[in-house]
């Protein structure tokens, strides 16, 4: 059994708890399979076995959770420390300073851009807390983000019935679908920047 079936079965058995804990564990670095999971539990709501507004609590919250423990581990390590053991992870100095230029761009605007390019989201949380970035500003973005991530992918769930497996597929590939909503974030971020200013 893979690792991605194993943790399908968390989620088929534990529900909500099954959820929050893998999405947590997922939005932290580790190698789960967070969207094929999502689009699993809206599946289970399209079926009656989930709750809408509990599966959303789940998933937003275990986003939340991942996300916030790689900012205070990004604060607590320093960009020192993060350049001298990242690399023992494949984290070079050239993939963090592409990051960083990320984020000096948009600021706290790219974490809603990184929930929907992987590798991307894990990086935007450990370089504002890195960068000392307001935890409060990091805390918004993040929620909100979550908010949306888990929202697109439970409804792709709902939407595919019995063929919600199809979206491992396509998340497995980088589909023209992703390329184009990472897009569509962007732009988005980039008014949001315009209209709010990089808070930080």
């Amino acid at each position: 059994m893979s690792i991605t079936d194993q943790l399908l079965e968390l989620v088929f058995q534990y529900s909500y708890w099954g959820l929050f804990g893998a999405t947590a564990l997922g939005l932290f670095g580790l190698p789960v399979p967070d969207e094929v999971l999502l689009t699993a539990a809206g599946y289970l709501i399209s079926r009656g076995s989930m709750h809408l507004g509990w599966t959303m609590l789940a998933a937003v919250g275990g986003s939340v959770v991942g996300m916030s423990a790689s900012y205070w581990l990004g604060r607590s390590l320093g960009l020192a420390l993060l350049r001298r053991f990242g690399k023992r992870f494949g984290l070079t100095d050239k993939r963090l300073e592409r990051h960083e230029k990320l984020v000096e761009r948009w600021g706290q605007a790219v974490v809603l851009i990184g929930y929907f390019v992987p590798g991307l989201r894990h990086m935007t949380a450990l370089l504002c807390g890195v960068g000392k970035r307001s935890y409060a500003s990091f805390l918004f973005h993040t929620a909100l983000g979550a908010l949306l991530w888990t929202s697109v992918y439970e409804l792709a769930g709902s939407l595919l019935g019995e063929h919600w497996r199809d979206v491992a597929t396509v998340v497995n590939r980088d589909s023209v679908m992703l390329l184009t909503g990472a897009a569509v974030l962007s732009a988005t971020a980039l008014i949001w920047k315009r209209m709010f200013g990089a808070r930080s």
